[in-house]
Order: C-alpha cells, then structure tokens, then sequence
C-alpha cells in the first residue's frame, strides 16, 4: 500500500472519530444519533486497504468500533488534532489484523 494511501486511511480515520465525538455526545443529551448518522466510512477504508471480502469479517468491524468509542477520551478540539494518534493506532491495528 502507498504511503499516501496510507495516510488518507489515517485522516478519514481521524475523521470519523471526530465524527463520533458529536454523535456520542449527542447520545448522552438523549438525542439518539448514531443509529440514524452512521457515515460507513469503515467500508471506504476496507476499499482503500484492498480488502478482499473474504477478509472483512465482524472482527475487524468490532475493533474499528472499539476505537470509535474511544474518541469521547480525547479532548475535542475544531480540527480533531486530539485524535491523531488514536487514528494512527486504529490505523495499524486493522493492518495488523488484515496480515495476520
């Protein structure tokens, strides 16, 4: 994969987390979001990635998921810069997975 492949995955990465810090916290005003604003960009990473459909499995979704859910411990800020770093693990965790 190119190296700017690689970090257009990390900014939509980015991206959605920061996405998800307005949608849980729209939750937690009960204002139910995330069912209605879900953006799919997990399946525009699996093009990106080259994933092959025999790859995709419930894992990989769970452990994107889990980093999603991570995204309320970082501080929000305009640009979503907090969550670089939570990007780039996410990022080479699904990699990870993938070469497994």
């Amino acid at each position: 994969m190119s190296k700017k492949n690689e970090q257009l995955i990390i900014d939509l990465i980015q991206q959605d987390l920061k996405h998800c810090q307005l949608i849980y916290g729209l939750e937690q005003l009960g204002l139910p979001a995330s069912s209605m604003y879900h953006l799919n960009i997990l399946e525009v990473i699996y093009q990106l990635m080259h994933i092959s459909s025999e790859k995709k499995n419930d894992y990989l979704a769970e452990t994107y998921a889990a980093f999603m859910s991570m995204a309320t411990d970082y501080k929000i800020t305009p640009s979503g810069e907090s969550l670089k770093p939570l990007a780039k693990d996410c990022y080479y965790r699904l990699k990870y997975l993938i070469e497994l």
